[in-house]
């Protein structure tokens, strides 16, 4: 069978940019995990994603993640930049890491002659180790307090999905943000998957096909099922949402089912990669290299899936 930790290592970060790269999924993710005071003051019909010129270009080569930009409602001219960082893993110098990101957000801003944008990050968690909010003060132990001030102080949105009780992500009304959220919370809980694959895809059938193929690629990357579970599970699923399973999948390799679950999956994570790069070329103003950096590819695959794009259309 295909190497589980080698998998794991790399795709839940394409996981994560996949689905928040897509507007609606973004859009009732901040709506419902932001502070209330940040959410009810925020116009998220002006959600727009922001381009690789956000950051310095330093930090371009590191940062992976989602830049939001979103009006106020008590005032159009005012706007609030929303920054994801994604760990599935207890990084406890993330407060500098994310302090670069502001302050770098904040001197392109002055760079490019803007009206400083208010800069929010976020951090989503979904590890399997205990992890708690700190700021930069709390990576210095024993300082007096009279040190501190020579510190940044600056807060940041913590979601932590472990705290996060399933019931509350089920009753998002975004059938397909339940599914991703509870697949990244479980994700290192294999029984929790085994058990519960069959609900988190059906909680899919609705959605576009690019997400609900990152998240089937996901979902079999990391649950651990056995060949014959999987041929059960597709069985037991509405008929068009199988044919879309099996196909991102391609389960059925004439006899060999089991070298066929493997290629299958590796052939779905490279499928999943080409629906992130469509995502960004449709829904952002990254430029090809952004893009080729972000998806870890080579600039001439974005090149022909841009090509490929621009033909269909």
């Amino acid at each position: 069978m295909h190497e589980m930790g080698k998998i794991n290592t790399t795709i839940h970060d394409n996981f994560i940019r996949a689905i928040l790269s897509d507007k609606e999924i973004a859009r009732a993710y901040f709506s419902n995990f932001l502070p209330s005071f940040v959410s009810s003051q925020l116009d998220f019909t002006t959600l727009t994603q922001m381009p690789e010129t956000y950051l310095s270009k330093n930090l371009q080569k590191t940062m992976s993640d989602i830049v939001y930009s979103c009006k106020m409602n008590s005032d159009a001219e005012i706007r609030v930049c929303l920054l994801i960082e994604h760990k599935s893993y207890v990084d406890k110098y993330t407060p500098i890491q994310i302090g670069s990101y502001i302050f770098s957000g904040y001197e392109k801003q002055i760079a490019n002659k803007e009206n400083l944008s208010i800069i929010i990050p976020v951090v989503l968690y979904h590890g399997k180790d205990r992890w708690e909010y700190k700021t930069i003060s709390g990576l210095f132990k024993n300082l007096q307090s009279e040190w501190k001030k020579f510190l940044p102080v600056f807060d940041y949105v913590y979601n932590n999905l472990g705290e996060i009780s399933d019931e509350k992500v089920e009753a998002l009304h975004n059938k397909f943000l339940t599914a991703s959220l509870l697949s990244l919370k479980h994700t290192f809980q294999k029984s929790w998957l085994e058990l519960n694959a069959h609900r988190i895809l059906v909680l899919t059938e609705e959605a576009n096909e690019n997400l609900q193929r990152n998240l089937t690629v996901y979902l079999f990357a990391n649950s651990g099922l056995e060949e014959q579970e999987i041929i059960e599970l597709l069985q037991s699923i509405p008929s068009t949402l199988k044919d879309k399973v099996m196909s991102t999948l391609e389960i059925f390799e004439k006899k060999g089912l089991d070298r066929g679950i493997e290629k299958g999956i590796e052939k779905g994570i490279e499928l999943s990669k080409i629906s992130f790069i469509k995502n960004l070329l449709l829904n952002t103003d990254h430029t090809i290299t952004k893009i080729a950096m972000l998806a870890e590819v080579s600039e001439e695959l974005v090149i022909k899936i841009h090509s490929e794009i621009n033909l269909k259309n």
